[in-house]
């Protein structure tokens, strides 16, 4: 295997030119011709002559192919705007997609029916607008970049982006799914630590094995008969109907996210238990739990166990016990975690 030599494939540009692969066999070019137009030539069993598309644009073209007989072009427009035609059996007119450019965009597709448009805005910050059964708003990425962009999906749900920085260095970032909790809390007595401390304290140890944590939604319940809860021998896959009667209050909550309890106390007395009925994962907390006690019980309904080691949020010997804080989570804590029904990706 080796490179062959140039060829010329003739036109008259003035920028760089953009190209796509649909398929084996099947090359797509785009250029800006000297008149400003879209110009398109194409590989399939020989190359084809040059054909103008049209438009008057002020940058380079970007182009990609979501499947087969699909091509979506974009390229700024004399009102620095970002526009738009696409080919599905024939070539539409063109479209504008608003925005203020300062750049040339650039496109990347992760399959049918998606495609992610980046640019550099008028704040020189990175500017991203997707299509996915319609097209979003222009939404900021950040940054301060001195070049335009560069975008590239290697899978579903995952896009990384490049940029020259303001110390002329190359700057990455990207979009994927991240294992994320997603934790409702439910508050029959307010717990001695704050509710937002605690999820925040949980947030930085799951963090640590990159694990997100979403708090989607808090709820106060007026359910005295069990602010003093029964949870019996607490183990999982065992509760009682006190258990049974607080977990079926899951206002808001998505069959996979966690629910969690605070009550004034437990009997017997626990600071916590992640015993749960059957399709309501979640724990019940007591309101002098301490402040890692909110992700240690989290931590059982996601399927870890305790240990003997009071470096470990997972620890036996009580939370309160926890010696050299922020406890720990360890790689096999992480993937236990992350294969649990209640991790989701997101």
């Amino acid at each position: 295997m080796t490179w062959l030599g140039w060829e010329s494939l003739g036109g008259s540009f003035t920028d760089d030119p953009a190209v796509a692969a649909w398929g084996a066999g099947r090359l797509d070019v785009f250029v800006r011709g000297t008149d400003n137009a879209l110009w398109h030539k194409w590989f399939q069993n020989g190359w084809s002559g040059w054909e103008s598309l049209g438009g008057v644009l002020t940058s380079d073209p970007a182009v990609a192919a979501w499947s087969a007989g699909r091509l979506d072009v974009f390229a700024r427009g004399t009102d620095n705007a970002l526009w738009h035609k696409w080919f599905d059996n024939g070539w539409s007119g063109w479209e504008s997609l608003g925005g203020v450019l300062t750049s040339s965009p650039d496109v990347s597709s992760w399959g049918a029916g998606r495609v992610d448009v980046f640019a550099r805005g008028a704040d020189n910050a990175l500017w991203h607008k997707w299509f996915d059964n319609g097209w979003s708003g222009w939404e900021s990425l950040g940054g301060v970049l001195t070049s335009g962009p560069a975008a590239a999906s290697w899978g579903v749900n995952r896009i990384d982006t490049f940029v020259r920085g303001t110390d002329n260095a190359l700057w990455h970032k990207w979009w994927a799914l991240v294992p994320t909790v997603r934790v409702h809390t439910k508050i029959l007595t307010n717990p001695n630590v704050a509710v937002n401390t605690v999820v925040q304290r949980m947030r930085e140890v799951y963090a640590t094995v990159g694990v997100e944590v979403q708090h989607a939604s808090t709820e106060n319940l007026a359910l005295p008969a069990l602010n003093d809860l029964d949870v019996g021998d607490c183990v999982r896959g065992r509760t009682t109907a006190q258990q049974d009667q607080l977990f079926a209050n899951r206002n808001n909550a998505g069959p996979d996210d966690v629910v969690v309890y605070f009550v004034r106390s437990t009997v017997p007395p626990f600071n916590g238990c992640a015993a749960h009925p059957a399709g309501r994962p979640g724990a019940a907390v007591a309101a002098g739990a301490t402040q890692w006690t909110f992700g240690h019980e989290v931590g059982h309904v996601l399927g870890l166990n305790h240990v003997n080691d009071n470096n470990r949020l997972m620890t036996g010997n009580g939370t309160a016990n926890i010696t050299n804080p922020p406890p720990d989570l360890v790689a096999s804590e992480r993937d236990t975690m992350v294969a649990s029904p209640f991790t989701q990706d997101l």
